[in-house]
């Protein structure tokens, strides 16, 4: 259970632009609105993020869970840090599809991450080796992986495993940790005694008996994400951070009794909200919320024709607002600056506009402006916020900038705000409501 709000924290989260979903007279389509009836129209939703900490060039980063996990590593990579769950060691083995390179590695359930780690990280824990499996002509599958490598012998199979031990072995070294969630149906080995990653259809038909189907529940997620936490406070960085997110790739199929839309409905929720539960507990635990951004996308845009897989598009989308929110070089996501009026209408004496901005991921926001090329001024600090500017000269050059600190290093927008001579002609243009404070009229 997270800890309660103070009535003083309550109302200044109610403050938060983005704490509304509508509004009366509120225009729907507006761009770059902040009510989520506004942002949903958006062909890519992009949610307000509030990023725990942030990611350092010299951090160590280990991924591990389902088909995210491998976003996150291909994004941080190309960002040149240093992401151990990547390791050069995996390139020698042979992939069914190149495009799962590094699939074998996912891990669609807690229990599967879990053992993971305990296998590779605690000295008393073992490797159950009755739970890899023949399938046929001589070849061997380890259910603690993904079928996306070509089969091996029995040698072969143990040698991966004992590669992939290794490898994860290094998360030890990492300050960030990445976990995915998958999904909540998961088998367990009666033989091993021990819940595996994935089955096949061949286990299934060689091994009728073996296997039994455990639907979990939020107490057993809740459990594994609780015991992989205490494996990384005892065996891993001593400054762990760890963000946690779900999966938006539904079931492939279910095994349940449910329509497999239903079934996936109750995956995704339960993870959704164990992931919830998890970060609340833990200060060092952050929510990721890619599963909202695929599920308020448009659908046209977001899903190929099979209605599970994310289009390139979308997992860019999601790659390039997690490095802008957790990547201390980046600027922060959802800025907006604007000026009401602009251009500020014609008069005698000095116009009037107000600027407002919000940047919901720098909290130490701040808005400069230049006037007819001069050096910047602070014009404005905070996260958000409205504010006059009466002092607009006719044919005056004015530049207003949103940083995301006073230090001014990462600029996140930029507008011009300007204000047309006087003409006299404009005496014979109908409604004038600036001069003298009236109206004139032809």
């Amino acid at each position: 259970m997270s800890s309660p709000v103070t009535t003083v924290e309550a109302r200044r989260n109610f403050g938060s632009p983005y704490s509304r979903w509508h509004q009366t007279e509120a225009l729907p389509g507006e761009l770059d609105g902040t009510l989520a009836c506004q942002r949903l129209c958006e062909p890519l939703f992009m949610p307000a993020i509030s990023p725990g900490f942030k990611l350092q060039r010299e951090d160590r980063v280990f991924a591990i869970g389902s088909c995210f996990a491998r976003g996150i590593e291909n994004a941080l990579d190309g960002q040149r840090m240093q992401v151990l769950s990547k390791a050069v060691e995996f390139d020698s083995l042979p992939a069914i599809n190149d495009e799962l390179k590094l699939g074998f590695t996912n891990k669609y359930n807690t229990f599967a991450i879990y053992n993971e780690l305990r296998w590779a990280l605690d000295p008393n824990a073992e490797f159950p080796r009755n739970s890899i499996v023949h399938i046929g002509n001589g070849t061997f599958y380890d259910p603690h992986t993904n079928p996306a490598l070509q089969p091996g012998d029995f040698d072969e199979t143990l040698r991966r495993r004992e590669l992939i031990t290794s490898v994860t072995r290094r998360i030890s070294k990492c300050r960030v940790v990445v976990i995915t969630l998958g999904l909540v149906e998961v088998w367990r080995d009666k033989a091993a005694n021990i819940f595996i990653n994935q089955i096949t259809s061949d286990m299934l038909s060689l091994y009728p008996g073996r296997y039994e189907l455990h639907v979990t529940n939020f107490a057993d997620n809740l459990a594994n994400l609780e015991a992989t936490y205490a494996l990384l406070k005892q065996f891993g960085h001593q400054d762990v951070r760890i963000i946690v997110t779900v999966s938006p790739v539904p079931l492939m199929a279910t095994f349940s009794t449910e329509d497999v839309v239903v079934a996936n409905t109750y995956s995704k929720s339960l993870l959704r909200a164990v992931a919830q539960e998890w970060a609340a507990k833990r200060t060092n635990v952050h929510y990721f919320p890619s599963y909202e951004i695929v599920q308020n996308s448009d659908p046209k845009r977001t899903w190929e024709e099979d209605r599970r897989h994310v289009k390139g598009e979308v997992a860019q989308h999601i790659m390039r607002l997690f490095l802008r929110n957790y990547f201390s070089g980046l600027p922060a996501t959802s800025a907006k600056l604007s000026a009401s009026p602009n251009p500020v209408p014609r008069g005698n004496g000095p116009g009037k506009t107000v600027i407002s901005w919000f940047c919901h991921a720098a909290p130490d926001a701040a808005v400069y402006v230049s006037t007819n090329g001069a050096k910047e001024v602070l014009f404005a600090k905070g996260q958000h916020g409205s504010q006059e500017a009466p002092w607009i000269e006719t044919d005056g050059k004015y530049e207003f900038m949103l940083y995301d600190g006073v230090d001014r290093k990462n600029r996140l927008a930029k507008i011009s705000v300007s204000r047309p001579s006087f003409s006299p002609s404009d005496m014979t243009n109908g409604p004038n409501p600036i001069l003298g404070g009236g109206t004139i009229r032809a």
